[in-house]
């Protein structure tokens, strides 16, 4: 008898999840051509600019494949399709570059993530992977359902913050004082407010500098519309030549929200 409800028991769950896949194929099959692609597929959202110009940031999903070409410029062929509130994503084929940028690099694509998308679909061949998303003006929260072929980097990252900008310096290891002298100096206008992105999540502003003997950790800070921005860049020049000697290893760098950068101009 023991033996006789088992064999009812293993042919109920076979049968679950035959119907599980049944529905997965049948719900998904007008997107499915067969096309595969041979390698993994790391994703994670990403607030980007398309110009040098100044501009609001666009949203992103940013593709990645695991896989390192021997050039940095392959591309990840995709098709997508939006069914209410999910994103259906299809990869078709890795594009080899006509022009080799000779470096080693995976093959990266970007496409459009609309605000309003709950829910993240992949095909590849004929496996689909599945996550639900949730977005707001605070941060963006991956969480995966089924998972085969794709990696989501990061499960939570903040939005850039309206009005914001990050003070980012790195400096020699005899003239560390640069580092708190300026923000100090930021921070003599009332205007401008330091704040600390809350809770757990990638920062979509560098964290440190890069290279320098000591990367101070980034300062950000919000402030008004009325502000006048641009006279960030004035100060910035004028302590620059009042107190960074050439080839000192210092580098200041001010990045806004809206694609605004200003750098201390003194060589490095």
């Amino acid at each position: 008898m023991r033996k006789l409800t088992l064999i009812i028991l293993s042919i109920i769950i076979f049968s679950c999840n035959t119907n599980d896949e049944g529905t997965n194929e049948t719900e998904y099959s007008e997107f499915i051509t067969g096309n595969l692609i041979e390698t993994e597929i790391n994703f994670m959202a990403e607030e980007i600019y398309t110009t040098n110009e100044t501009q609001e940031p666009i949203l992103k999903l940013k593709l990645i494949s695991s896989e390192i070409f021997p050039c940095v410029n392959y591309t990840l062929s995709t098709t997508e399709f939006i069914k209410g509130n999910e994103l259906i994503i299809r990869f078709d084929e890795i594009i080899e570059p006509e022009i080799c940028l000779t470096a080693l690099g995976s093959a990266i694509s970007y496409i459009d993530l609309p605000l309003n998308t709950n829910k993240l679909t992949f095909i590849n061949g004929n496996t689909i992977d599945k996550y639900s998303i949730d977005i707001n003006e605070q941060k963006i929260s991956v969480t995966h359902i089924e998972n085969n072929f794709t990696t989501s980097l990061y499960n939570k990252t903040f939005r850039i913050p309206e009005n914001s900008f990050a003070y980012v310096c790195g400096t020699n290891t005899n003239n560390t004082n640069i580092y708190k002298d300026f923000s100090a100096i930021i921070e003599q206008n009332p205007d401008f407010i330091e704040f600390e992105f809350d809770g757990e999540g990638r920062i979509p502003y560098p964290e440190t500098t890069d290279g320098n003997w000591v990367n101070h950790p980034s300062k950000y800070y919000k402030y008004t519309e009325s502000v006048e921005f641009n006279s960030l860049a004035d100060i910035l020049n004028d302590y620059s030549s009042q107190n960074i000697e050439e080839n000192s290893g210092v580098t200041i760098s001010i990045y806004s929200w809206n694609n605004i950068k200003f750098y201390s101009w003194i060589e490095n």
